[in-house]
């Protein structure tokens, strides 16, 4: 009788262990020898508090690859190329400013970008007729060039950039400067 009381409460431990602590259900299964190693371990991966854990897991592996688009993504020449109509060299990040999501999701993240050479004297001579032309996203104060524009909610989208996603892209550098400072986001 004692030994039947004393394997229900064991039972009764392990079941309460693998539904809250399941390292602990483990270590007791081992212990008491009440379940086969396979099935142990089994039973460890599937457990309620494993579950939590692998959740959290994708979670931080799906947060981190949403930070580095973020970081990387307006960073490469060819999408500044793609959306902005101009070439421009390889490009480095110097600086990263994440900006702070709000309750809907919008965010202005902000990059210091250094080009590896400066662009030719064609490139400004092209963006200067450009500008003068007018209906165009570039402008030009005094020696800085400066482009700029928003897409969703009914704005076209730049080229390859989702329609469906409401986006902000900005960037601005002096002639002569190997330096970009761009701003890019979501609203």
């Amino acid at each position: 009788m004692k030994t039947l009381l004393v394997r229900t409460i064991q039972w009764l431990t392990l079941l309460l262990s693998w539904l809250t602590l399941s390292p602990i259900f483990f270590y007791l299964a081992r212990k008491w020898q009440l379940i086969g190693k396979k099935v142990r371990m089994l039973l460890l991966l599937i457990s309620p508090l494993m579950l939590i854990v692998y959740a959290v897991a994708v979670i931080f592996i799906l947060q981190g690859y949403n930070d580095y688009k973020r970081k990387h993504y307006f960073a490469s020449n060819e999408v500044i190329e793609r959306i902005t109509g101009v070439s421009f060299p390889k490009l480095s990040i110097i600086d990263y400013e994440k900006g702070e999501a709000g309750f809907t999701g919008d965010y202005n993240d902000m990059l210091t970008l250094e080009m590896k050479y400066d662009l030719s004297e064609s490139t400004y001579h092209y963006l200067d007729s450009v500008i003068s032309v007018g209906n165009t996203n570039w402008h030009k104060r005094n020696d800085e060039y400066i482009y700029g524009t928003v897409w969703g909610n009914g704005l076209p989208a730049p080229e390859g950039e989702n329609e469906e996603d409401d986006g902000m892209f900005s960037l601005s550098f002096k002639k002569g400067s190997k330096i970009i400072n761009l701003s890019h986001g979501s609203w």
